[in-house]
């Protein structure tokens, strides 16, 4: 008889729990995009593209959209503008310099040392401790995120479980993160 009372106070707890969350996480960018538009986020489109080979860390953007990108031992930026750690195994951080930035979205995936996209588990985490966990096999892969609440302050990527090789960490494909001021 103590078990169904215990089985009823998990079950609501857990529904309490997601019913108060306030990041959405998206693995599609149109559906992305068009919850952005429709909760007034105001988009800021950056690249890689103006960078190519090793760096300590890259810093970019201006204002409230300003960002830093780092892994410990540096990050390498390919021809194809893909940034991607330069240690296996090490994790890839984007921090925002403002708190203005309610929404992330970008392409994730995990790359060997050539830079080819590999199939694996990409772990993608935000600042509030936020992780999506999702499986990855192409240099395509998009996640996107928005908080109805605390500001994204950071985002770090890292490859989880098996992977078919031991790798890297990439953000591929002229990262794109979104941020707003407010909610309108």
């Amino acid at each position: 008889m103590r078990t169904l009372p215990k089985c009823a106070a998990i079950c609501s707890l857990s529904i309490a729990a997601l019913s108060s969350a306030d990041v959405y996480v998206f693995d599609n960018s149109i559906t992305y995009n068009a919850f952005c538009n429709d909760v007034g986020v105001v988009r800021e489109v950056q690249s890689l593209s103006s960078f190519s080979g090793s760096y300590a860390s890259l810093t970019g953007g201006a204002g409230a959209f300003a960002w830093n990108l780092s892994a410990p031992s540096g990050v390498f930026v390919d021809p194809s503008a893909t940034a991607r750690t330069q240690v296996n195994s090490e994790k890839l951080s984007l921090t925002f310099t403002s708190s203005n930035v309610f929404a992330v979205g970008g392409v994730f995936y995990n790359v060997d040392s050539a830079g080819a996209a590999r199939t694996g588990v990409m772990r993608i985490k935000l600042s509030d401790g936020t992780s999506f966990i999702r499986t990855v096999s192409n240099n395509t892969a998009f996640s996107g995120f928005v908080s109805d609440g605390a500001s994204i302050t950071s985002v770090e990527v890292s490859h989880a479980g098996s992977f078919e090789e031991s790798g890297r960490s990439g953000i591929g494909h002229g990262m794109g993160f979104t941020g707003a001021s407010a909610f309108e």
